[in-house]
């Protein structure tokens, strides 16, 4: 499930409408990265965006042996240094999709996995005098 921060019913004239929209780009662009680079993609994708900060939350991407493997402190600790491995040498790519998609340069991109939730966080940050409206 792939999903920006608020129901279609509940926006107002404030503009929140465009922001769901690129709430829900921004999910559908990691799902896809996820799936190309991973080979697999979260279950449930949620963005929210406040001012020049987006939080990407994902969860659900752990595979049945990954969980099991999870079930302990060791195998989140091996769960986590293979991830951030991984990501270490993915953070650029996903980067510059970000800033492909969103049309405005990013000032940082923060990744972090918790194995024992199945969820992994993304804080986008954007360079000053830059925000999502």
């Amino acid at each position: 499930m792939v999903e920006g921060s608020m129901a279609p019913e509940m926006t107002s004239e404030n503009g929140r409408c465009g922001e769901r929209a690129q709430e829900a780009s921004i999910a559908d662009m990691i799902q896809r990265f996820e799936q190309e680079y991973m080979g697999r993609s979260s279950k449930y994708i949620r963005v929210y965006m406040v001012h020049d900060i987006a939080v990407v939350r994902a969860r659900g991407m752990l595979s049945p042996a990954e969980r099991q493997l999870a079930s302990t402190h060791e195998g989140r600790v091996l769960i986590k240094q293979l991830w951030v491995k991984e990501m270490e040498g993915l953070k650029p790519v996903l980067s510059y999709r970000l800033e492909c998609l969103m049309g405005i340069p990013l000032s940082g991109l923060t990744l972090d996995i918790d194995p024992r939730e199945d969820e992994w966080i993304a804080v986008i940050r954007l360079r000053p005098g830059n925000s999502w409206d």
